[in-house]
């Protein structure tokens, strides 16, 4: 269960910065830069199919939605009890959808991490947005 946490926070995070790079015109290094996240050693480019590209290229959209409606009934709560029941039912609607999406997590938490460093790889999967 552990590990699953952790891969959760790892994918919410990677999510969430991916989402906002593409929304700057300055590229997904400064994204993460602005929000304070130290990058980690990413995959390459090569380690992923077009397939796993366009999964999570489509998945996207999605993942804004469930960010969106959580982002805003969270700011609405106080009760760290109840931000803590949505911040899980927002972690398990979005791994379901990156599942549905035909992506692990692991791969899915892989490719924004590789997005960081890989200008050609940004590139490739926001042509397929």
């Amino acid at each position: 269960m552990k590990k699953l946490s952790t891969s959760l926070l790892g994918m919410m995070m990677a999510m969430g910065m991916t989402t906002a790079a593409y929304a700057q015109q300055d590229g997904y290094g400064e994204a993460y830069g602005e929000q304070g996240v130290m990058p980690q050693q990413a995959p390459a480019a090569a380690d992923f199919d077009d397939a796993e590209l366009q999964s999570f290229a489509a998945v996207q959209s999605d993942l804004d939605v469930i960010r969106n409606e959580y982002s805003a009934r969270l700011e609405s709560t106080e009760n760290p009890d109840e931000a803590a029941q949505l911040q899980q039912e927002a972690s398990q609607l979005m791994v379901q959808a990156v599942e549905q999406a035909g992506l692990d997590v692991d791969t899915y938490s892989n490719i924004a991490l590789a997005l960081q460093t890989d200008p050609q790889l940004r590139d490739r999967i926001q042509s397929m947005m």
